[in-house]
């Protein structure tokens, strides 16, 4: 959703590059422009548009997308990482392909629900009891309603930088602001236009101190802490251990419940990041991987906390008429499938290698890099210090990243603008040396070597 911004007229480097991604994607330009008659911004999903404009797909298969002029990439975006097996996965494929032949979704209730919620739960013991939505936005939301709706209580914390969906309470504070002083916390501001107030507060991720000045403060008005285990829009900086016992004991305290928003982190290992570490949080948000490329998430969590669905005066009612639709929980389910603990392992051995090669490739070139992630993800910094704050990232080199971004989409390999990339199953040893070569000689071709 966001990245550092940029502060500089591009350098003649990027000039550079960008005639050149001009003149290899003429037909996208086209597109562009003519979709702009009818549609505000030419998209209406934000995380596509780049400069100068995006290209746009024709087909996938794989590891590969190929645009509407016929160059083809290297895809380590994965539909911003919810392809787990890149696209036209067989398996995934074949699922969905059945389930169409039987409905493409009746209106009724159906038995796949409950053993794909199954499944889900062997996973993340933590989610006792959980329910299916359409997005991770939607997951997230219902998260906060549920904890809102136990509790009795109306505030939420979450922390700067973090991005958990674009719902009125939630998508706050997310970028584009001065980083807020170590040891705050604030009533949170909107991220976006045309919101109305919140009693959200933000505070300093990965600052304990801003977390005890939160709960100081707010303590007994707060329903839930929303955390993610790495900031997934900005730099993946991760989580360490000293900040997320600070939630957990802070929370415990005062009586309100702590949120995983696991969203992306499902990625970080078999049992997603809170197995890694040995948390249990009271709920947790995940969805992209879950749904095998269609829209379907989930958030679950400790069966106390669900009783707040049981008929009365105060019940939580959820609705949609394409929840839970057959044809995402069979994709969902083969694609989850696939993605055991031995794949797992090898997606984390593959992206280590990946993450080292691009740290020599810098080292090499004289540029200061840093390169953070967790499992199947990386994200690339330019900075002369450590990313493990909104800070740092906020203050990290955005213009080179932009540039070096924008050679490598030349060279046929796609990152996120924000720097962000990720690996599929389909990915082998030599797309990993692709993308290292791609990246190398992007840096040359930004410090002119």
């Amino acid at each position: 959703m966001t990245t550092a911004q940029t502060t500089s007229t591009p350098t003649s480097t990027h000039r550079r590059a960008l005639v050149a991604y001009e003149k290899r994607t003429p037909e996208s330009r086209r597109l562009f422009r003519q979709a702009g008659e009818v549609i505000a911004g030419s998209v209406s999903r934000s995380t596509l548009a780049f400069e100068p404009y995006p290209f746009y797909g024709a087909v996938a298969a794989g590891a590969r997308v190929t645009d509407v002029d016929g160059n083809p990439y290297l895809d380590l975006v994965n539909n911003y990482t919810s392809l787990a097996h890149g696209h036209g996965h067989g398996p995934t494929a074949s699922a969905a392909a059945r389930e169409l032949t039987r409905s493409t979704g009746s209106g009724t209730a159906n038995p796949r629900e409950a053993l794909y919620a199954e499944q889900l739960r062997d996973r993340l013991p933590s989610m006792q009891r959980l329910r299916f939505t359409t997005s991770g936005s939607e997951a997230t939301g219902f998260a906060v309603r549920a904890a809102r709706a136990h509790t009795g209580r109306t505030r939420v914390l979450k922390f700067e930088g973090g991005f958990h969906g674009s719902h009125n309470e939630l998508h706050r504070d997310v970028a584009s602001r001065e980083p807020l002083p170590t040891g705050t916390a604030i009533p949170s501001r909107p991220a976006a236009g045309g919101m109305e107030p919140s009693e959200t507060v933000t505070a300093v991720y990965n600052d304990p101190t801003s977390v005890r000045t939160a709960f100081e403060r707010w303590g007994t008005q707060i329903a839930a802490v929303i955390v993610e285990p790495f900031l997934g829009n900005a730099s993946l900086v991760t989580a360490d251990r000293p900040f997320l016992d600070q939630i957990f004991a802070s929370a415990s305290e005062a009586g309100a419940l702590v949120v995983f928003d696991e969203v992306q982190s499902l990625r970080a290992g078999y049992r997603g990041a809170q197995g890694m570490w040995g948390y249990a949080p009271d709920l947790t948000a995940i969805g992209k991987i879950m749904g095998g490329g269609f829209a379907l998430a989930a958030y679950g969590g400790r069966a106390d906390i669900f009783d707040v669905f049981s008929p009365g005066p105060q019940q939580l009612v959820q609705t949609g008429t394409f929840t839970a639709t057959p044809l995402a929980l069979a994709a969902g389910q083969a694609a989850m499938a696939a993605l055991d603990e031995t794949a797992y392992d090898d997606l984390a051995a593959r992206t280590d290698r990946l993450r080292d090669g691009l740290r020599r490739a810098a080292r090499d070139a004289g540029i200061p890099v840093h390169v953070n992630g967790l499992g199947s993800m990386f994200d690339i910094a330019f900075s002369t210090r450590p990313v493990d704050s909104y800070r740092a990232h906020y203050t990290a080199d955005a213009d080179l990243l932009a540039e070096v971004r924008l050679h490598m989409v030349n060279a046929g390999v796609l990152i996120m603008p924000r720097g962000t990339g990720c690996l599929s199953t389909a990915v082998t040893d030599e797309d990993v040396d692709e993308a290292i070569a791609a990246f190398t000689a992007a840096l040359n071709l930004s410090t002119g070597g």
